[in-house]
């Protein structure tokens, strides 16, 4: 009582009494706490009692917890949002946050106001826009030309290339003492009658001059009717060897030859070989069997030249005798100047009593192999070796020419119209299935000659007008290593000191117009390699990615959601309370008053 008293009379004692009584209380609490050993819960005397709320912060929270879903993006889900899409929008976001392309972590970033993620969306749609513009771009330069032939080299020595073959044709070819004596006897038979062997003269004499664009020749045969009627009677000669046999010798027209300034007999170094112009003399070709033989066993074969300029190449002196050439309408002599393996080429005519000279300037446009990748239309040009190609067409034995494609393509213009192909103007290979033209048939050729003497080009309709009822068209490419002979001509007249009464002279000069050539090279504009460089440059300069992330966002789309999906969110709800921990229990308590000694 006295204490009691005594503490009740003092206000200082009494608050050191609270104090005491409190201490004790909170002592017991905490042993019954201990007692009953409740896991990892740890309780302090402080927090007993409740805190003042903190301030939120400007940026994310007090409370930030790693994982995938927090607990602030499970109270923003709509409650009527499915599983999938509660599941998804999580994934989403952490691939926004994990992605090696620039810009997309802003997006999901919780530290962001939304205005700023806004502005952030806004980068990245115009980026891809950009990107994209420059890709479409990019691709349509890509599509639109593939190749692109360029200068490889101004001053590639001229011995690199072959000669030209040169072909001399003379309009007037028939030997006619041959004709009128030796030929009906060995063809037709001695008892033939003179009826047939006029026919035969005449007509022999029409086809002699028979070109494949030009059948003016035949024009006076068929016109009359008595000599049209009888022509079946020679349906069984063999037309090419009947001019074969009267074609005037070597001896005949060729007086003298060189070559590279040195003297050749004119018999030795030319061939008698069929053209579209019919039976030609022809230098350095590889048309022939003989020549092709020759190839093998002659390395400088065919011929080449390292010289240029006039009187280094070759030098040809014809002349003809008039009293052996009783038709007066054909002067002149056509000279062709082709590739050695091509058949046939155009041709100018010389006339008589005439200096000419032939300056022949190369150029060779090879290919890139990598353009075997394209086309043969997209790389205007077709390689030997593609034989199955439907744009390949050439005389079979034959190494595929531009030239050869269109000679083929006059053949079967031949074979479509009147079903055969006369021998004396194109070859005939074992393999080709069509009769050569009997004597008959001529005059089917000569009823289409105008369908034969006009040929129309691939494009030519856009810009020139078809001003013919009947023509070819011929779409023929280029070889991929195309060798073409471009030639200057100027002829002028010989001295009357030369000229002589009963000879027609024609002198034929025909030489390098330069010691270098200019080669081209046609090579793919943009590769395949470029594109996908450029492409990288492209998304890599606007959106800071590579192969990688496109390779990245693959996999977190199709395995990666696989497996979030499917396998790692396969957990029961037994093992999901077993897993989750359970929050501790927190106690606040007040802070301890610290006694004051009070001084009376």
């Amino acid at each position: 009582m006295y204490i009691q008293g005594t503490l009740s009379a003092c206000p200082a004692c009494l608050q050191f009494e609270f104090e005491f009584k409190f201490e004790f209380e909170c002592s017991k609490v905490i042993q019954f706490l201990a007692a009953t050993h409740l896991p990892h819960q740890m309780f302090y005397p402080q927090e007993l009692f409740p805190r003042p709320r903190a301030r939120p912060p400007l940026y994310g929270s007090y409370r930030q917890e790693t994982g995938l879903l927090q607990p602030s993006d499970q109270k923003r889900l709509k409650p009527h949002r499915g599983k999938f899409q509660r599941l998804l929008i999580p994934y989403i976001k952490k691939y926004c946050t994990v992605s090696s392309v620039h810009g997309l972590r802003y997006l999901t970033d919780p530290k962001l106001r939304v205005f700023e993620r806004c502005i952030w969306l806004l980068i990245l749609v115009g980026t891809f826009i950009c990107a994209t513009i420059v890709y479409v771009d990019l691709t349509a330069l890509y599509n639109a030309e593939r190749v692109q032939t360029t200068i490889e080299n101004t001053m590639q020595p001229i011995f690199y290339v072959s000669f030209p073959s040169v072909g001399l044709c003379s309009r007037n070819r028939v030997n006619w003492f041959t004709l009128e004596n030796e030929a009906p006897d060995h063809f037709l038979g001695a008892n033939a009658s003179q009826e047939k062997r006029e026919i035969f003269k005449q007509f022999i004499d029409a086809v002699s001059d028979v070109h494949f664009n030009e059948m003016k020749s035949l024009s006076k045969f068929f016109s009359n009717a008595s000599l049209a009627r009888g022509i079946n009677q020679l349906d069984h000669l063999d037309v090419t060897e009947v001019l074969k046999y009267i074609n005037l010798k070597c001896r005949d027209i060729f007086v003298e030859c060189n070559w590279r300034s040195k003297p050749y007999d004119c018999c030795d170094i030319f061939e008698l070989q069929r053209t579209e112009l019919g039976y030609c003399w022809v230098f350095n070709s590889l048309v022939s069997e003989e020549s092709r033989q020759r190839t093998k066993k002659d390395k400088y074969y065919p011929r080449r030249n390292a010289q240029s300029g006039p009187g280094s190449g070759l030098q040809v002196h014809l002349h003809r005798n008039k009293t052996r050439h009783p038709t007066s309408g054909r002067r002149g002599i056509y000279v062709m100047i082709k590739h050695p393996g091509q058949w046939s080429d155009s041709v100018r005519l010389l006339p008589d009593n005439s200096n000419n000279r032939i300056s022949v300037a190369p150029r060779f446009t090879g290919s890139d192999a990598r353009t075997r990748n394209l086309k043969p239309r997209v790389r205007r040009c077709i390689f030997p070796d593609e034989i199955h190609d439907p744009l390949y067409k050439n005389l079979p034995g034959f190494l595929y020419w531009r030239g050869n494609c269109r000679s083929r393509c006059h053949q079967e213009y031949m074979l479509q119209l009147c079903n055969c192909s006369p021998s004396q103007l194109f070859p005939i290979h074992k393999n080709d299935n069509f009769t050569v033209c009997k004597a008959s048939q001529f005059k089917c050729l000569y009823d289409h000659r105008r369908t034969f003497s006009v040929e129309r080009l691939a494009m030519e309709s856009e810009y020139v007008d078809d001003v013919y009822t009947d023509s070819m068209f011929c779409d023929c490419l280029n070889s991929c290593s195309q060798l073409i002979y471009e030639t200057i001509h100027s002829s002028t007249a010989i001295d009357e000191s030369e000229v002589e009464p009963n000879v027609y002279n024609v002198h034929i000069d025909v030489f390098f117009q330069s010691p270098w050539y200019i080669t081209y090279n046609t090579h793919m504009r943009f590769t395949f390699v470029e594109l996908l460089a450029n492409f990288g440059g492209i998304i890599g300069l606007f959106l800071g990615a590579s192969l990688l992330s496109a390779i990245e966002l693959i996999y977190y789309f199709t395995i990666g959601l696989y497996l979030y999906l499917f396998n790692g969110n396969r957990k029961t709800k037994e093992q999901e309370v077993k897993a989750t921990p359970a929050p501790p229990t927190t106690l606040y308590f007040r802070r301890q008053i610290a006694p004051k000694k009070v001084v009376y």
